[in-house]
């Protein structure tokens, strides 16, 4: 049977466990979820086609409601506290900035790709080559002397209290630390008028014995099996959008395209009915 977008989005609803026998109920299935699709987005995100928590525990294809009321909201917000606050996954702003959840199996993969080599002292080197702001400097070495702390006391001490502009770099750097692999949310608490904040520590207290593992895992082999993952979630997808989601080097992509081919571990330029541009997918589901 040819591939067309409802073929695939029916299997899509078995990777992505969005049928009524999959659904996720427990905190202990929402972790099997994880660890089944390796990464995945909380909620969703309109530019990228990838698994989702929302869509696991809904166990169906239904849209994200505007209340937070909603039961389902609830127990998808708890669980992305929950089992990251027990070192169970990971969880951070990573895959392009968006809230992604990683299995602990994976995660060596994505540290492979950063710019780290498994010292706390390495965020130096990159600040000295203009590749640190200096804002996600000042917050990174806060952690790094006072250990893990919630945001509001982050802020102070790291000279970016209040709001407007302070919030926003404040919100850049924090971002740009989650995405390189050096600091990530532990736990939350309610040290703050809302009574709900993160807390932050650096990923090398949180996970040690990543950078070991990821050292083993060359560049090659590190986007070969993210990207081999990816597809068997999403069965196919346009190759535009798949680059979007890792954002790799054009030169990087382009030596992953043809070693992949060569290897006949995937299929390029594939046209599908209902997606728009050549697409990527694995041989066994042409």
């Amino acid at each position: 049977m040819p591939l067309n977008l409802e073929r695939i989005e029916a299997l899509r609803d078995i990777r992505y466990w969005r049928t009524p026998e999959k659904r996720v109920r427990t905190e202990e299935e929402a972790l099997q979820f994880i660890e089944a699709v390796g990464f995945c987005y909380l909620f969703g995100d309109r530019a990228v086609e990838i698994p989702t928590l929302w869509g696991a525990v809904t166990g169906s294809r239904r849209p994200l409601p505007r209340t937070h009321r909603d039961p389902d909201i609830g127990r998808t917000w708890a669980w992305k506290d929950s089992l990251p606050a027990r070192g169970e996954i990971y969880y951070g702003k990573l895959l392009r900035g968006k809230p992604t959840l990683v299995s602990l199996q994976l995660l060596p993969y994505f540290y492979a790709l950063s710019p780290n080599y498994g010292d706390v002292e390495d965020y130096r080197e990159q600040y000295e080559e203009g590749l640190l702001s200096v804002e996600a400097k000042n917050i990174y070495e806060v952690l790094l002397r006072e250990g893990a702390m919630a945001t509001s006391r982050l802020r102070q001490l790291a000279g970016l209290s209040g709001g407007g502009a302070n919030a926003r770099r404040f919100d850049r750097a924090i971002a740009e630390l989650q995405m390189e692999l050096k600091i990530v949310k532990v736990g939350i608490s309610d040290a703050n008028r809302w009574g709900y904040a993160y807390v932050y520590d650096l990923f090398l207290r949180r996970f040690p014995h990543i950078p070991e593992i990821a050292r083993k895992i060359s560049t090659d082999q590190a986007m070969e099996t993210l990207l081999l993952r990816y597809l068997q979630n999403v069965i196919a997808v346009p190759e535009a959008q798949a680059r979007r989601l890792f954002r790799w080097d054009e030169w990087e992509w382009s030596r992953l395209m043809q070693r992949l081919v060569k290897r006949e571990l995937i299929v390029r330029g594939t046209s599908i009915e209902g997606l728009r541009g050549p697409c990527l997918t694995l041989p066994e589901f042409i």
